[in-house]
């Protein structure tokens, strides 16, 4: 109600003032004709006054002078003044105030002018009637006052000193002058009664032209708005007649039916309907015509049209009725308008829903599957990783102990198969994590000299047992270090070399390393693993890489596999920004690349052909430090497998340590509360993580609670990333997976350990401080280079852990983990690595220090042995 009050109000407004303007308007029309009447009267006057006074006058012409009579002089000069400067306003100042009124004035000299050359003929005193009558024609009440003043005082003046000019006698009474003003105020009553009753018509006349002027420019307004919305508007408006007649069809229309609004204007609107819709829609116009029961006006309901071109759409249709009342008569017309939306993409909307509704109840579904073959993975990995612990820690043992010949290669046969049993299952892993998104790529630096040198020194044997020579070249010089994944670069490079070497007979296999420039500019290094092998046909090249494939299914039978090595290769390469491919010739051999990014090379150094080679005397060197490695190291072994606890037992006791063992977590726990009370806790904690009756995972959370702040160290056969956070997070301070690789665990026992060292001050075990790169005597150089940059690392280190500076920390000890692996000291890697993982997972400040000091006194006992280097 009160926006409909507004709108009135200000309707009536802007009628208002369209009327005033209107109405100002007329009014200065009729000042402008009017003054230019006057103008053209005035002149006629003046000459009628001349001719007037010629005729009059009988003296105009006296005797033989010819002298013209004053009057005539009278006519002309004054009558000539009273006429010119009107004329001028006129001309100069039409419509003003000031020009009406001069006007007048001038008027009303004139019938003086008049009256006295007559000789106050009472004839003349008409003109001054006649003239106030044409005043009236101003339609200005006003111009009426200044004439008559003027024409009382002349008639009173003349009246009393010059009677004869206005009256035509010698002497008048005063009366007389009062007589005919008041003739003359008579004629201005009606004179202004008639102006008023005027300038009131032409106000009326006004408004109501002004009500039609806005009400048209309203109507074209609301016209056009009608049209820019009916023209413009995305759904289709299709008004018909009672009769179904189309009269209106708006471009929405158009497009939507492809019609013009020409082909079906005047037709029946059942053409845009399919059958059965379109003998219903003429049912239901004739119930409606017959009964005006209402079914589709008003309401909204779905339905079909039908284009033009014959095909179909869904529309959802709004009918309103609209009665026109016929102007000038009682009649009516019946207008029906129907509004219509293209429900196509509404549909497929939600056919898109659906769709998707159900393509995420899918991927819930195969995240669910993907879940559970996860936990089937991981449960099958511990089942047989567990046993495969035992297998091949004893198997190991055998190898080391058993005499003969025979006796030998049969332990060998044992182990290798079982190694072969592993590798199996953790291809199978890495697989599903890298088809479920999970595989996990780091970028470090590393050194790919190292990285060469420990994937030669781990093929050379294996090429060697089939008689084949392993060649490795580095054609030109190759970065120092390089940022990327060392273990999964390793991973693909023992993969290539390991099909090369399986599928070779007779000639060699050779891995070619070369520095190149990427198609982006970016450097990349290229791995290419030559054979003389085989070979694969082209039409097998591409069926390669997927998985369980090989190129042959006979060659599964011959060399074994089950082809997801090279499926796993690729991929990885793919994670680490690089690329896998192949080139073969059947017979001649294959040629395997593998190109990864090296990561920035501003200030990384090129090293030129370095060739790398491998020594099993070191290896046999470091085994045999292992026995006093671990000496007063008190462990407490917590596994329920009776095979493991002997295997595991062995190995430490071998290298000097003090085992304890217990078969579950709440044994273990008892253990620790005992040997707590006694004063003599263990330094080690090997916590199995799946037991019965208390798991490791409860175990370490409760010791933890408890106050244990002893090295834990997880056990367990699962190998995913989640399996080592979840350690992780209930508190383990390390993890290593079966089976066992007695090494690995020796070190790993060995970093955390503090106690005593076994050998005597200034003789450290060859493991801890000597490069795995020692007898490589191209190495050799490259290795004291490392060395002697020791000391600038430590003091970097210090100056960090003294300046309280994490973020410098962090990194030192990063670099640290990259760099000491490749050029041959995996224990120190090894420190650095758990520093930079405190340091990640925001590990208490004390805890990392101590990590990083161990790094620290790990390169002081190296840089102490730099002569034996």
């Amino acid at each position: 109600m009160p926006a409909a009050i507004t709108s009135t109000a200000a309707h009536e407004h802007a009628v208002s003032q369209r009327a005033d303007g209107l109405f100002h308007q007329n009014q200065s029309d009729i000042y402008l004709r009017t003054d230019r009447l006057f103008a053209g009267l005035m002149v006629l006057q003046w000459i009628a006054g001349i001719a007037a006074a010629a005729w009059i006058s009988p003296n105009t012409w006296a005797g033989a002078y010819s002298e013209t009579h004053l009057h005539v002089w009278s006519a002309i000069f004054l009558g000539g003044l009273i006429t010119l400067f009107p004329v001028c306003l006129v001309l100069t100042r039409p419509g003003s105030t000031l020009t009406r009124h001069v006007i007048a004035i001038s008027q009303m000299l004139t019938s003086a002018l008049f009256i006295h050359l007559s000789g106050g003929r009472i004839e003349a005193h008409f003109h001054v009637f006649g003239s106030l009558a044409f005043l009236a024609c101003y339609r200005d009440w006003r111009v009426l006052v200044s004439a008559t003043l003027v024409v009382a005082a002349d008639h009173f003046v003349r009246g009393i000193y010059f009677p004869q000019s206005v009256f035509g006698v010698l002497s008048a009474s005063p009366w007389r002058s009062a007589e005919h003003a008041a003739w003359v105020m008579f004629e201005n009553i009606f004179l202004t009664i008639s102006i008023r009753q005027s300038v009131q018509e032409m106000k009326a006349m006004s408004r109501q032209r002004a009500k039609l002027e806005v009400s048209n420019n309203r109507l074209s307004e609301t016209k056009e708005r009608y049209i820019a919305i009916f023209e413009n508007v995305v759904d289709a408006i299709i008004t018909i007649s009672l009769t179904g007649t189309i009269e209106e069809f708006n471009s929405a229309a158009e497009k939507m039916f492809g019609y013009s609004a020409e082909e079906v204007l005047g037709k029946n609107v059942s053409l845009l309907m399919p059958s059965p819709f379109r003998e219903e829609h003429d049912g239901y116009l004739a119930r409606y015509l017959k009964t005006g029961k209402k079914k589709i006006i008003g309401f909204g309901r779905e339905a079909v049209g039908t284009r033009k071109d014959g095909t179909t759409i869904p529309v959802n249709i709004a009918v309103s009725e609209v009665i026109l009342q016929m102007t000038g008569t009682s009649e009516s017309r019946r207008l029906y308008t129907g509004i219509i939306r293209d429900l196509s993409e509404v549909k497929e909307n939600i056919e898109l829903k659906r769709a998707k509704a159900e393509l995420v109840d899918a991927k819930e579904a195969a995240d669910v599957a993907n879940q559970a073959k996860s936990e089937f993975l991981a449960n099958m990995s511990h089942e047989i990783r567990t046993p495969m612990t035992a297998i091949l820690g004893f198997t190991d043992i055998l190898v080391d102990n058993v005499t003969g010949p025979e006796n030998i290669a049969a332990a060998r046969t044992v182990k290798e198969n079982g190694e072969y049993l592993i590798e199996l299952i953790n291809d199978i892993l890495d697989l599903s994590k890298i088809e479920a998104g999970k595989f996990d790529v780091e970028q470090i630096d590393c050194s790919p000299h190292e990285i060469i040198a420990n994937v030669f020194s781990l093929m050379k044997v294996r090429a060697a047992a089939k008689g084949l020579p392993l060649e490795v070249r580095i054609d030109g010089p190759i970065p120092e270090t390089i940022c990327t994944d060392p273990t999964r670069l390793r991973q693909i490079l023992i993969n290539l070399l390991g099909n090369a070497i399986k599928f070779t007979e007779t000639g060699s296999v050779e891995l070619v390393t070369r520095l190149l420039n990427g198609a982006s500019g970016e450097p990349e290094l290229q791995f290419n693993v030559i054979d003389t092998g085989i070979g694969i046909s082209d039409d097998k090249i591409e069926t390669l890489f997927q998985p369980f494939t090989q190129a042959d299914s006979s060659t599964t039978r011959q060399f074994g596999g089950t082809g997801l090595g090279l499926t796993i290769c690729k991929r990885m390469a793919e994670l680490l920004g690089g690329r896998v491919s192949v080139s073969s010739k059947i017979g001649e051999g294959s040629t395997f690349s593998v190109t990864v990014s090296t990561g920035p090379l501003e200030s990384v150094r090129l090293i030129h052909d370095v060739v790398p080679s491998a020594d099993e005397s070191v290896v046999q060197a470091m085994n045999e430090q292992t026995e006093t490695l671990l000496h007063k190291c008190r462990v407490l072994l917590v596994e329920d497998g009776p095979s493991n606890q002997r295997l595991i037992s062995y190995i430490l006791n071998k290298a000097g340590a003090e085992v304890t063992v217990a078969e579950n977590g709440q044994v273990a726990i008892d253990k620790v509360h005992a040997e707590g009370i006694a004063g003599a806790a263990y330094d080690v904690i090997l916590m199995d993580m799946q037991m019965p009756i208390l798991d490791g995972y409860d175990a370490t959370r409760q010791l933890r609670q408890e106050g244990f702040t002893g090295t834990i160290i997880a056990l367990t056969a699962h190998a995913m990333v989640e399996d080592r956070q979840k350690c992780f997070g209930a508190g383990c301070d390390d993890f290593t997976s079966k089976p066992i690789d007695r090494c690995k665990l020796i070190a790993m026992i060995k970093t955390h350990f503090k106690g005593e060292d076994a050998t005597p001050t200034g003789e450290q075990p060859a493991a801890v401080l000597f490069s795995e790169l020692t007898d490589d005597e191209d190495m050799l150089e490259i290795v004291e280079m490392f060395v002697d940059e020791m000391p600038d690392k430590i003091a970097a280190i210090e100056a960090a852990i003294a300046e309280n500076d994490l973020a410098t920390l962090g990194v030192l000890v990063h670099r640290m983990k990259g760099a000491a692996g490749g050029y041959g000291f995996p224990t120190v890697t090894e420190a650095a690595r758990l520093a930079d993982a405190s340091v990640k997972a925001g590990e208490e400040w004390a805890t990392i220090v101590s990590q990083a000091r161990a790094v620290v006194d790990l390169c002081r006992r190296i840089r102490s042995t730099a002569p034996a280097v």
